[in-house]
């Protein structure tokens, strides 16, 4: 492809393209290309295009649970909003694109009395988003249901993007991470399916569970702009690196250890910075309140971070991600 251009190559891709139309925060540069992947090979031809070319590349897919840059990003920003939701019913399970929003999968299992992501309901994000950062809530996390799922992933010998199935442990799943979020690479392995193992339930019980999940969500969380939970809960050094394929291995959670508890008792519930303020709902939620910038949720996230250290000895960890040029 040598002298091609990308706009000559992946139909459809667009350029400059503002990237706060595409997050829940509503903040973002531009992105120099754009491109809406709708179906698998979709997907496959981007990622490949851009890897031929050389451009980075990024995967995004409802945009939460991310930060970008003021500054935009620096090559092609590829939308997964793949559909597909193909339920094996005799045998509990589901094979999903991981461009489907959760609660869209939540809702189609429920139709067909599968019950075990209903903690995930209300989360404004996609499958993949969901396993790349082990979503989870109330003891419970995506990677307790996942069987196995296909990646795009570089091809060792020849470097070509290919699609490769494995098993759920491959993921390496942690505390509200996965192997993928724990790559320092630019060109990630891509979550294309996964495949989950649910249980038989009455549909009217998993509506039930929903409506409850819902209003406990409502209670506890901010309305507003928001990225989501900025810090993860800190977990003790000797288990921060313990694996395993779901929340067995994980730390219960007292108030106190929590990243909420601990960022309302350093007073970040009184904090902004420009446009960005921390809700007063919940300490561990930024929103955006009046036309915020990156740079100022980013120094708030870092000034708040900075109090729970000085006052408990613990450096928070991000549970976001920044993106683009910083």
């Amino acid at each position: 492809m040598k002298n091609k251009k990308i706009t000559d190559i992946l139909k459809g891709v667009r350029e400059h393209v503002v990237m706060r139309d595409y997050t829940t925060l509503h903040i973002g540069g531009v992105a120099d290309y754009f491109f809406e992947a709708k179906t698998i090979d979709d997907l496959i031809k981007a990622v490949r295009t851009a890897v031929d070319l050389k451009i980075p590349y990024f995967i995004l897919g409802n945009g939460s649970n991310i930060l970008f840059s003021d500054y935009g990003f620096a090559g092609l920003v590829i939308k997964n909003a793949t559909t597909n939701i193909s339920i094996m019913k005799e045998k509990s399970q589901v094979i999903v694109d991981a461009g489907v929003m959760l609660p869209r999968l939540i809702m189609a299992l429920a139709s067909d009395d599968l019950a075990g992501l209903e903690f995930l309901y209300g989360v404004p994000g996609t499958v993949g988003g969901a396993l790349y950062g082990n979503a989870g809530a109330w003891g419970n996390a995506i990677s307790d249901y996942l069987k196995n799922l296909t990646v795009l992933e570089k091809d060792s010998e020849s470097g070509i993007p290919k699609v490769s199935q494995y098993s759920a442990s491959w993921l390496d799943f942690t505390y509200r991470s996965s192997k993928l979020k724990r790559l320092k690479s630019k060109e990630k392995p891509v979550i294309l399916t996964a495949q989950f193992q649910l249980a038989r339930s009455q549909k009217e019980e998993i509506i039930r569970r929903l409506n409850v999940i819902q209003k406990k969500r409502q209670a506890t969380q901010p309305i507003g702009l928001s990225a989501g939970s900025i810090f993860r809960n800190p977990i003790p050094e000797e288990l921060k690196n313990i694996s395993g394929t779901g929340t067995k291995n994980m730390p219960e959670f007292t108030k106190e250890r929590t990243a909420g508890y601990m960022l309302e008792q350093v007073g970040a519930k009184k904090l902004k910075v420009g446009g960005a303020e921390v809700s007063n709902v919940h300490a561990n939620f930024i929103l955006n309140k009046n036309g915020a910038k990156g740079a100022e949720i980013r120094s708030l996230i870092e000034e708040i971070r900075d109090k729970v250290n000085e006052k408990f000895g613990i450096v928070l960890e991000e549970e976001i991600e920044y993106i683009g040029q910083w």
